[in-house]
């Protein structure tokens, strides 16, 4: 039977006669044709990021020969230059949930206040906030009786003054309010919003002191506070409520239900005629403010000081 493959045997027989050698002499010189390759391929291959890379010219002159010619290295010789391992981007590390910070308290900071007073966390609150100013000297003077001037200032500053409610007040001209004086703009906006208002001989007696009824009366009238309640019902809690004057009794009323009005220290006086003090009209002010919703209550004695229960 003839061979499956002639051709091939014939090849074999001939390489055979030729070389002498068989085929398995070869294997030792393709593997080292093989390990060569590879080493040749690591010797171009990039470098690796982690590592810096150090690009070297050709030190010898004229043109390089062999491989290293036949790939363009040694034409132009430089100086070694050194190239800085790539930088991979890292992805930015989860958001934190920062905690809040503690709410600190700010010291009013004027000379003749401590904490030891009866209305220090309301002065306290107002000052952080600059909605309330002492003296050039530093000190605030509690217990000094509040002008009307003053009084109207600190109207003005705390309570804005609506377009619609400028346009539809006039008001009048007092004989002793000039434009020149330091009250006057402070003045005109309290009456436009409806806390104050003069007298009948066109005055409005800007250095008289006021009273803690018309302090309560101006607040009520302000911000329109209303209330039905029997005055003789509503104020039974206080023994000297027959010294208020007819005209107050239902603002006055209208007050206490809002929780405006401050008695210190005694919570069962109302003192009606009595000079309002600067830290009374400053506490029942930041009522005011706590009643229309623009500030919260404070805790303390000036922030929790309440009406005696009829």
């Amino acid at each position: 039977m003839p061979p499956l493959f002639p051709p091939l045997l014939r090849l074999k027989r001939w390489t055979r006669s030729r070389s002498g050698v068989g085929w398995r002499s070869l294997v030792p010189a393709g593997l080292a044709a093989i390990a060569a390759g590879l080493a040749l391929a690591a010797a171009i291959a990039p470098p690796s990021p982690e590592a810096p890379t150090t690009l070297m010219p050709v030190a010898a002159s004229g043109q390089a020969r062999g491989l290293r010619g036949w790939l363009g290295w040694g034409r132009y010789p430089q100086q070694p230059l050194v190239l800085p391992p790539p930088v991979l981007p890292q992805p930015l590390p989860p958001q934190q949930a920062w905690p809040e910070l503690p709410l600190v308290q700010a010291q009013p900071g004027f000379s003749d206040l401590d904490s030891g007073h009866w209305a220090w966390p309301v002065l306290a609150d107002l000052s952080r906030r600059n909605l309330v100013t002492g003296f050039p000297d530093g000190t605030f003077r509690p217990t000094a009786p509040m002008t009307r001037a003053e009084f109207a200032a600190q109207l003005a500053q705390l309570f804005p003054l609506s377009p619609e409610r400028s346009q539809q007040v006039q008001v009048p001209a007092y004989a002793d309010v000039a434009a020149s004086n330091w009250a006057y703009d402070s003045v005109r906006q309290a009456v436009q919003m409806g806390f104050l208002s003069g007298y009948p001989d066109n005055s409005f007696l800007p250095n008289q002191t006021i009273s803690r009824i018309h302090v309560i009366v101006a607040l009520s009238n302000g911000l329109t506070l209303k209330s039905s309640s029997n005055p003789a019902t509503a104020l039974k809690a206080y023994p000297d409520h027959g010294q208020v004057p007819p005209w107050a009794l239902r603002p006055l009323v209208a007050a206490v239900e809002a929780g405006l009005v401050v008695n210190y220290p005694d919570r069962d006086q109302l003192a009606p005629n009595r000079p309002a003090s600067r830290a009374e009209v400053a506490v029942m002010l930041h009522r005011a403010l706590v009643y229309t919703g623009s500030l919260k209550a404070v805790q303390g004695p000036g922030g929790g000081l309440e009406a005696p229960t009829p």
